[in-house]
């Protein structure tokens, strides 16, 4: 039986990371550390198979495609000389934990500047959040990304640019995804009037990353003519939402199955920070779901940062989700000079 949570039934629920090494390391070395990890930290399943692929973006494609049974490894890892793939099912860890599996593989300590969100609180539980999300799926669903195709393909796009290292906060980023939102369909005349940010956080900051699952929830109801100090006022003041539950709960399972194509958000943001690792670079996919089925990732090392897109196949042309990710890099980058 696949493993799964209760939210978009199309997504895999598999996180990646993509680093570009210094050093070639040697694959033996690397799968008895994962080896130890999984005995570590039982959440991580039986131990990973560090794959050496002769085909590297078919290997990408299938770690985030493929779905994760039970009794299978919820780490998959490959290797290719100076690269290093490590993927993982989120409910085994979040993007902090992909971080700590990272510094595991390499032997050595990583450390993000991603701060978390543990000084707060949810402001209620997770049966009023589950109403409030069918009462909004079923009278005023949130916008999506306009799809560019209607396909039957599964899976998802894995678009990644590099630019020159740059400071990119969650406000900036969402503000960012925002506009790239309003640009993307005002193009195809379709509204934006009721944009939905979801942003992924941890409930732990990332200077001990543990390979575990901390995942939280930030979600914005973005107004109509929001620009980024409507942004930064309304991120001050969410509040995390609670966990879902298991997709074997029957009412998770009534919701997916009659509101699925109007649940969920706008898009998905979700940035690792600084990380500082003895890396040329990193990139990082986090899940995509929800009613656009796009995520945008960021993280930051050296003088890199790299930004990303998912983007669902059966609603986007892989030149689409390209487009998309150019929209996103330049309301960054426009972002940064006017923050000067």
């Amino acid at each position: 039986m696949p493993v799964g949570f209760s939210g978009d039934p199309a997504a895999t629920w598999s996180i990646l990371l993509e680093g570009g090494l210094r050093e070639t390391p040697d694959p033996a070395t690397v799968a008895a550390r994962m080896s130890r990890a999984s005995d570590a930290y039982p959440n991580l399943g039986p131990a990973a198979v560090v794959r050496l692929p002769s085909d590297w973006d078919a290997t990408r494609a299938e770690f985030a495609d493929s779905r994760y049974h039970e009794g299978d490894p919820l780490v998959r890892v490959a290797l290719a000389g100076d690269r290093l793939l490590i993927a993982a099912h989120h409910g085994a860890v979040d993007g902090l934990g992909l971080v700590a599996l990272l510094g595991i593989a390499l032997g050595a300590p990583v450390h993000s500047s991603a701060t978390g969100v543990a000084g707060r609180t949810p402001d209620r539980p997770y049966l009023l959040n589950a109403l409030d999300r069918l009462r909004e799926a079923v009278w005023t669903p949130p916008t999506r990304i306009e799809a560019s195709l209607r396909g039957k393909d599964s899976g998802d796009h894995l678009v990644s640019r590099e630019i020159p290292r740059t400071k990119v906060g969650s406000v900036r980023l969402t503000t960012a995804a925002l506009d790239t939102t309003r640009r993307w369909n005002a193009s195809r005349g379709v509204p934006h009037s009721r944009v939905v940010a979801a942003i992924g956080a941890s409930w732990r900051a990332g200077t001990d990353p543990r390979p575990e699952d901390g995942s939280a929830l930030l979600r914005l109801r973005l107004p109509a003519r929001a620009d980024e100090n409507d942004v930064r006022a309304l991120l001050a003041g969410a509040a995390p939402e609670t966990g879902f539950p298991s997709k074997r709960n029957p009412v998770a399972r009534l919701g997916m199955r009659l509101l699925a194509a109007r649940l969920g958000s706008t898009f998905l943001v979700s940035n690792l920070g600084v990380v500082d690792a003895d890396v040329r670079a990193l990139r990082f996919f986090p899940a995509a779901s929800g009613r656009s089925g796009v995520a945008f990732g960021v993280v930051t090392t050296g003088e890199v940062t790299t930004v990303t897109v998912r983007a669902r196949r059966r609603d986007f042309g892989a030149d689409d989700a390209a487009g998309l990710l150019d929209l996103l890099c330049g309301a960054v980058l426009a972002g940064q000079g006017a923050s000067r």
